[in-house]
């Protein structure tokens, strides 16, 4: 966590300068400090896959819900990062889009986790 902050308040300090001289040469910065960033979070993932793999053990609740868990999880990072980088670009609109379209799919993705959540309280219910 140490490399990772340094490396994003040295990439904020330098982004800073170069916004004086040439605005576009601080995105081009940014963006790069992001994805490097990005990747150190990736990296991280497989940690925690792995405690939700054994959660799933302890629990016994089927694949497809950890896999959806998953999959809503990587949506929301993924544009929250995108929607970030178009902001700080200046693209409101187009971040702003970005997080429409990671809403809908996790919406989407979500579907079948709430269908049978309601298809068990119907059951309960009968």
């Amino acid at each position: 966590m140490f490399a990772v902050a340094v490396l994003g308040i040295a990439a904020m300090l330098l982004a800073v300068q170069l916004r004086e001289m040439k605005n576009e040469y601080s995105l081009y910065v940014a963006l790069g400090a992001g994805i490097i960033i990005f990747s150190y979070g990736v990296d991280k993932l497989s940690i925690v896959l792995e405690t939700i793999e054994k959660l799933q053990g302890y629990l016994m609740i089927p694949t497809a819900y950890f896999g959806t868990l998953v999959k809503m999880v990587g949506i929301t990072y993924l544009s929250e990062f995108a929607s970030s980088l178009c902001r700080d670009g200046g693209q409101q609109t187009i971040a702003t889009q970005l997080e429409m379209f990671g809403k809908l799919s996790i919406l989407a993705v979500s579907t079948p986790v709430i269908l049978a959540l309601f298809e068990t309280i119907e059951s309960l219910l009968s």
